[in-house]
């Protein structure tokens, strides 16, 4: 592949519920927005190529075959081990030998993620890589993590999720010094498990992080915190959780606004109000969720995506690598041991 000045992204082009239409149409529109990006489609070159000839603006985007997928169905273990020419694997294997600085892909979640740590390999120093997100709030957006790749976490773990969820926000999303919150069920230092306490500890030893202390659940829909740390258990509840009380409240006021004619005027001079509403809501709207902590950029999305979701995924991926995300968490987490060694030198557990 011959070399570029612009950063390059790789698609898994049939990855999503309705691949390839989506993958091609958010390229396109992420390709002719962006100057600097070139988009690589990974994935059945033939239909790729028929798809491609019917849409104009496809000088930044070039494909590359691969003649298998791993579908939703696929244990993720089989579809990599059985699978070796799947276009998730090939995107991937794209950035491991330096041919694209980032992956995205709307396939097997499981799959995306055992591909990641297998071929990609994690940071040095990183135990845990983090699945993150953000969500909106009644301010700005806060990125939660980690929403599912780690069930069972350590202290070691949580603070290394704080560590890395700050240098996206910063790196990524253009937040001047983050504030780190701890998921907890009260704002009390002394709330929560041991295991919350010990990460509380940690933290606001960790003086690099600007780390606010405990936040619950409502403090933090009110964007008290820029970044907040959970163990995957709890990140995917709190994932679920929201995406199922957005779907009430949309089927709620669905429901009122029909309920008699003077409502439904009143939803109709509210319609504007009420798309806004939905634009921020809509996951869609947002880069992507980024597999923070292994070694070169991957960002997930949800397999019902549309156009719109890949576009916002691949220019998370292109802001991500542009800002070098993983050399400043490696510089990060040398930080952080440091403070765990000060801590240890007092006596203190980790």
């Amino acid at each position: 592949m011959a070399q570029t000045d612009k950063l390059r992204i790789a698609v898994d082009a049939m990855g999503s519920d309705n691949a390839p239409a989506p993958e091609i149409a958010g390229a396109l529109e992420a390709a002719g927005a962006e100057e600097d990006i070139d988009v690589i489609l990974v994935g059945d070159e033939k239909r790729l190529e028929a798809e491609l000839s019917r849409r104009p603006g496809r000088d930044n985007v070039s494909i590359v075959h691969a003649s298998e997928a791993i579908t939703m169905d696929d244990s993720p273990v089989a579809g990599i081990r059985q699978k070796k020419d799947a276009s998730l694997l090939v995107a991937m294997r794209l950035v491991k030998n330096g041919e694209a600085e980032a992956v995205v892909s709307a396939g097997n979640t499981g799959a995306v993620y055992l591909a990641a740590r297998t071929i990609l390999g994690s940071i040095k120093g990183v135990a845990r890589s983090a699945l993150c997100q953000q969500l909106p709030t009644t301010r700005d957006p806060v990125l939660v993590l980690d929403l599912g790749a780690n069930a069972e976490c350590t202290a070691r773990h949580l603070c290394e999720f704080a560590e890395m969820g700050m240098v996206y926000s910063e790196r990524a999303l253009g937040v001047e010094n983050p504030r780190v919150g701890l998921l907890n069920i009260g704002e009390e230092q002394l709330k929560g498990n041991e295991l919350s306490k010990t990460v509380h500890r940690l933290l606001s030893a960790t003086h690099h992080v600007n780390f606010i202390g405990n936040i619950e659940p409502k403090a933090m829909y009110e964007g008290v915190a820029d970044v907040v740390v959970c163990d995957g258990f709890v990140g995917n509840v709190v994932l679920k959780t929201s995406e199922a009380a957005g779907a009430l409240l949309k089927t709620l006021i669905a429901r009122e606004l029909q309920s008699t004619l003077v409502s439904k005027v009143g939803g109709l001079l509210s319609r504007g109000a009420f798309l806004r509403l939905k634009h921020t809501v809509d996951p869609n709207e947002y880069l992507g969720a980024p597999l923070l902590g292994v070694n070169g950029v991957v960002i997930i999305l949800h397999g019902a995506c549309v156009a719109r979701g890949v576009a916002n995924a691949i220019r998370g991926g292109y802001r991500a690598a542009k800002g070098e995300i993983n050399e400043h968490i490696r510089t990060g987490i040398e930080e952080l041991r440091s403070a765990e060694a000060s801590l240890d030198n007092e006596g203190q557990p980790t």
